[in-house]
């Protein structure tokens, strides 16, 4: 099926001349992706040093390392490795991540950004009269409960304040060719921050499932369908969308709060109910049949947990994987392990085994129902 093969472009409603196709594998066949992937695990055989270092998926290449020079090593050693057997790596797309502590870059949110952080601010604010920003009380830089002070001066005005771009440099330099340092980079339908936090992914998420909601409009508006069935194309459709990727999130409280403020919008919205309306969110939530956010992120990573548990490849060794990191000031952020301990403890499951799948996944189904959001397991 790879020989004389032949193909035709089509434009509007013609078509071009034929041409052969003598590179790659055949395009639309089922039998292509697994063709491509024999040949690349055949090729990178040689110089590959592989996972959790090298993460190959299909054509795309992670490559991690723990020192920038390592890392431009390695990259050279793939690039004149692919060359070497006829392939080519598209330095164009290829980008550099830096991470560490604050080592990302701040964005804004809220009507009102706070001059030091770019978050949004709340009451709990101080007006600067310097750069006309207000600035958190946890930002302010100033103990005990904060006073209108109009020679307030930010730390961002006084130049005590992190970088906005925390990147350490914009660029480097592999051969001839040169590659963007990001703060940010998106590897299969997942946000990577180079703060290490997942905020940023949560965020994204939350934009994705907003514009998939808006697609479903006509359907979860509809008032000739019962709430329980708009309830079930929500939970699939869009609070899937919300949640891609999230079992594996070491979720801060703030996170969290994103989270559920967008999936009680959303619900709202599809009950006509206001956001001045006397309706508790639980009781929009019984309407439509579905469970709360807060259960579903839980239930997706007590289904991960024993995924990773039964595991005996990566997923599971990556966690006893020693990682050089610079300890931030004040107390540390909760990992996804603690995290994870918390909700066996709340869901009554730490005296159970997790290689046992019929039990664990039937006492996630007796605690949580089965309202939860699809997961790749299932």
């Amino acid at each position: 099926m790879h020989n004389n093969v032949r193909s035709r472009v089509r434009v509007g409603d013609k078509y071009s001349e034929e041409f052969s196709v003598e590179v790659g594998v055949h395009q639309g066949s089922v039998l292509s992706p697994l063709l491509f992937i024999i040949v690349l695990e055949a090729l990178s055989l040689q110089f590959r040093t592989g996972c959790p270092w090298e993460l190959l998926y299909a054509d795309d290449l992670v490559i991690i390392a723990n020192t920038k020079q390592e890392l431009l090593d390695k990259v050279q050693v793939w690039k004149e490795g692919m060359e070497e057997k006829g392939l080519r790596v598209n330095m164009g797309k290829t980008k550099c991540m830096i991470s560490g502590l604050q080592l990302d870059r701040l964005q804004k949110t809220g009507k009102h950004p706070c001059a030091v952080c770019l978050a949004g601010t709340g009451s709990n604010s101080i007006y600067c009269g310097k750069c006309a920003c207000w600035v958190h009380k946890k930002c302010s830089g100033i103990k005990g409960p904060l006073r209108n002070d109009p020679s307030y001066i930010c730390l961002r005005c006084a130049g005590a304040a992190r970088p906005v771009d925390g990147r350490p440099v914009k660029e480097v330099t592999v051969g001839e060719h040169k590659l963007e340092v990001v703060s940010e980079f998106c590897y299969l339908g997942d946000m990577l921050s180079s703060g290490g936090d997942c905020e940023l992914a949560a965020t994204v998420r939350c934009r994705t499932a907003w514009g998939k909601f808006r697609e479903l409009l006509p359907i979860l508006t509809n008032k000739h369908l019962p709430l329980v069935s708009r309830g079930r194309v929500y939970s699939t459709c869009v609070r899937s969308v919300m949640l891609h990727g999230s079992e594996t999130w070491a979720a801060s409280s703030k996170t969290l709060n994103r989270l559920r403020r967008n999936d009680r919008a959303m619900i709202r919205w599809i009950c006509r109910v206001r956001p001045q309306d006397d309706v508790s969110s639980d009781c929009l939530l019984e309407k439509l049949g579905i469970k709360d956010i807060d259960a579903v992120l839980r239930a997706n990573r007590m289904r991960w947990l024993g995924h990773v548990e039964r595991s005996t490849g990566w997923i599971a060794r990556v966690r006893e994987h020693k990682i050089m990191r610079q300890k931030a000031p004040g107390r540390p952020k909760l990992t996804w392990d603690e995290l994870v301990k918390r909700d066996r403890v709340s869901l009554g499951m730490e005296g159970m085994d997790p290689k046992d799948r019929q039990a664990w996944r039937g006492r996630l189904r007796s605690q949580l129902g089965s309202q939860a959001a699809p997961s790749a397991e299932d």
